[in-house]
């Protein structure tokens, strides 16, 4: 019996050392939740489709979800409303948008283009002295870069004091009215540029004005989400540099993928194509542009703050600074 109960005693014990040391069950691996980014349907946000489609983001560990919307100013809306962590958008929906708050930061331009807004009108002929728009109607989309671009090139040219009538239109409705006359100059961006010269032809002349206005395409963060995601975020600038690299030695391969991805004939991408420089930055020469536009929309009553909006604080490098020495 004394036997017995030692035994029964060494049984015990094993099988509580046994249970000691046997590894617990790990419990299962949880999916990283997404980083969505809210994207504009636009060839402007190619890096972003690229490093999407090419799994360089997965490459970097980073597991990203592209929310399209049509739009920059949607984009900056979604990401306001929380139903987006990152959003892409010009820089004139950041100047815009400055005027009403000051919670979200600008993490990187990753594209510029010089010649993507353009002043259409019919026919060829200029005025003798110069006054092309003395006494025309421009059409135009209120409170926006259609707006500043108009006005940036009156100046330029010298016809700032212009007898001229700004006509407000949605972006849709500026072609149809050019055509039926409503208006005489159109100041419109791309895509609509490009369809109504493929349809009117050579009936149309582009007024010469490329490099008058500099679009840079930016991505950007709520003030919250630049602290939460930070790891994140140099993930996702690591995988843009990659992607401009690719666009640069693989031009055919990128458009192709973005006139998929899309929905786009070749000839329509390829239209604007060229004037893209694909670079991540954030500098001087964007923090010029926001304060150029912010003196116009005071001076112009495209706002109702008399107040300068301090850019500085909205434009947080720190992801951009790490992405670029690690």
């Amino acid at each position: 019996m004394k036997r017995l109960s030692i035994v029964l005693t060494v049984v015990v014990a094993l099988g509580i050392l046994v249970i000691n040391l046997w590894p617990e069950k790990s419990p299962a691996s949880v999916p990283p939740t997404p980083i969505r980014i809210a994207m504009s349907t636009t060839p402007l946000s190619a890096p972003l489709i690229i490093a999407k489609e090419l799994a360089l983001f997965k490459h970097h560990d980073v597991d990203v979800e592209l929310i399209p919307y049509q739009g920059g100013h949607l984009c900056f809306d979604a990401m306001i409303n929380g139903d987006a962590d990152l959003a892409t958008s010009s820089e004139s929906v950041v100047m815009f948008n400055s005027f009403k708050r000051n919670n979200f930061r600008l993490l990187a331009s990753f594209v510029e283009s010089d010649n993507d807004l353009k002043l259409l009108s019919f026919g060829k002929q200029r005025n003798a002295d110069g006054r092309d728009f003395n006494n025309k109607r421009i059409g135009m989309i209120k409170s926006s870069a259609s707006e500043f671009f108009t006005d940036s090139l009156l100046i330029i040219t010298g016809q700032e004091n212009s007898s001229f009538e700004k006509v407000y239109m949605s972006p849709q409705e500026l072609a149809p009215a050019l055509i039926a006359g409503e208006v005489d100059f159109i100041s419109i961006w791309e895509p609509y540029g490009y369809h109504l010269i493929k349809d009117q032809g050579s009936s149309i002349y582009q007024y010469p004005s490329k490099g008058i206005y500099n679009l840079s395409f930016n991505l950007i963060s709520t003030d919250t989400n630049t602290k939460v995601h930070f790891e994140q975020h140099v993930k996702i600038l690591k995988a843009l540099a990659e992607t401009q690299q690719f666009i640069a030695e693989h031009p055919k391969q990128a458009k192709k993928i973005i006139s998929d991805y899309l929905n786009i004939p070749d000839a329509e991408l390829e239209w604007a194509w060229n004037d893209y420089i694909f670079r991540l930055s954030l500098n001087n020469s964007l923090l010029s542009m926001l304060h150029t536009q912010a003196r116009w929309a005071i001076a112009s009553g495209a706002v109702s703050s008399p107040m300068m909006p301090d850019f500085r604080i909205l434009m947080d490098d720190s992801a951009l600074l790490k992405a670029m020495t690690n």
